[in-house]
């Protein structure tokens, strides 16, 4: 679930936003999450831990590029 994943992220950072997206028609999750920490020292500090594994799964990371708002903006003008 969402809180736990938050739970287990916090351990490596203030976590801002977990979403877990889920199927409407299965009603099971996407198997896919966004984890939003405050700082990128918090996001490196997840990628120092060689294997996550969270109720017995381990968890495959990725980490987004993203762009402020305020970028995008200016680069659609």
């Amino acid at each position: 679930s969402t809180e736990e994943l938050k739970e287990y992220f916090s351990q490596f950072g203030s976590v801002q936003r977990c979403h877990l997206p889920f199927d409407k028609d299965t009603g099971f999750h996407r198997r896919y999450c966004w984890i939003k920490f405050s700082t990128q020292d918090d996001v490196w500090n997840v990628f120092q831990k060689d294997t996550h594994i969270l109720e017995g799964a381990k968890l495959s990371l990725k980490q987004q590029s993203y762009r402020r708002r305020s970028q995008r903006k200016n680069q659609s003008e």
